[in-house]
């Protein structure tokens, strides 16, 4: 991923014994590219996936929103990785009949919800696993709304020269300041296309995004409707219900993590080597922490996250994810 050994960033303890450690890169950005403070390498390439929904959401805030009159609740679902619980889906297909479009459209795939008790319930009343149980299901109707309002196609929508993909990708080289063209690509989970970029690109696109009043709209629906970005038990979800009104953050797979403060940023973007994110909560907190934005006293909500407990079958607590304290690198000029 990068030539610069990266610094370890969290450790993982089974008892008194270090059995893992977790590596990775941190860029800090202004809107403008300059990346003030850094650790491993902010140039190390990751794949965007869901944090970026946010921007992915852009071209339904500036077209069809409105004119829809879709709800703050609709919005933030849009932005989510949701957990298919019942709120979640009932929210999205709100969405979809607000649209007039039919449930069957959605081409993001059938998953089973990601939250435990949900999953059972469905399961035991001999359901299964539903396209809109998708974590991503809520951004994919936000993508049909938008086709429905602009008079586009709904088959097809996930295709790159599909105008809804190419309203999105134009929303997202907007923010992030990159040429897709030009970078390397794969498909995402959920069918879409995702695209290999430098992690301070990603810092900065949400600093760049959050002086964006669509952008604004999302943050504000955000942090009203916390639970509906991520669900029961989850860190983006805590620490919308803690702090939504002074950062927004969005997780997404593999491991990389984003955020902005709000208004005007920086942008923090997070990528650990592994891709495995368990992680991701523990690294976040104390990098908020480092840079000020959230006090040493956490919020209730924020408490267990700042180190994660490990649990084994029986239940006993047998070990911890603790953060490692990282020296960046800073570029801050001095004054004059």
């Amino acid at each position: 991923m990068s030539d610069i050994a990266p610094p370890v960033l969290a450790s993982v303890w089974r008892g008194t014994a270090v059995e893992a450690r977790v590596r990775g890169h941190i860029a800090v950005a202004e809107a403008s590219g300059i990346v003030r403070h850094s650790a491993g390498s902010s140039g190390a390439e990751t794949t965007l996936r869901s944090c970026v929904k946010p921007i992915q959401a852009l071209p339904f805030l500036r077209l069809a929103a409105d004119r829809l009159g879709a709800s703050d609740a609709e919005i933030a679902v849009a932005c989510a990785s949701h957990q298919g619980e019942d709120e979640h889906v009932a929210t999205v297909r709100g969405l979809l009949a607000r649209a007039g479009v039919p449930e069957t459209a959605l081409g993001c795939g059938p998953q089973i919800p990601s939250d435990e008790p949900t999953a059972r319930r469905l399961l035991a009343g001999g359901g299964v696993p539903l396209p809109i149980h998708n974590n991503c299901s809520g951004k994919h109707a936000a993508m049909l709304a938008t086709c429905a309002v602009m008079g586009w196609p709904l088959g097809g929508y996930l295709e790159l020269e599909h105008p809804c993909q190419r309203a999105v990708s134009g929303a997202l080289q907007e923010m992030l300041g990159v040429d897709l063209g030009a970078a390397h690509s794969g498909i995402d989970g959920c069918g879409l296309t995702t695209y290999g970029i430098p992690l301070a690109a990603i810092a900065r696109g949400f600093a760049t995004a959050s002086r964006d009043p669509a952008f604004e709209r999302a943050q504000d629906a955000m942090a009203a409707h916390p639970f509906l970005v991520a669900g029961t038990g989850r860190f983006d979800t805590a620490l919308l219900q803690a702090v939504g009104g002074q950062v927004t953050a969005k997780i997404g797979g593999a491991a990389v993590w984003a955020a902005v403060v709000r208004s005007g940023g920086p942008g923090i973007a997070i990528k650990l080597e592994s891709g495995g994110g368990e992680a991701i909560p523990v690294v976040a907190i104390a990098l908020l922490q480092q840079l000020g934005v959230l006090a040493p006293d956490l919020p209730e909500q924020l408490r267990p996250f700042a180190g994660l407990t490990l649990q084994n079958w029986a239940g006993r607590d047998v070990g911890e994810i603790r953060p490692e304290r990282v020296e960046m690198r800073s570029n801050v000029p001095s004054a004059t």
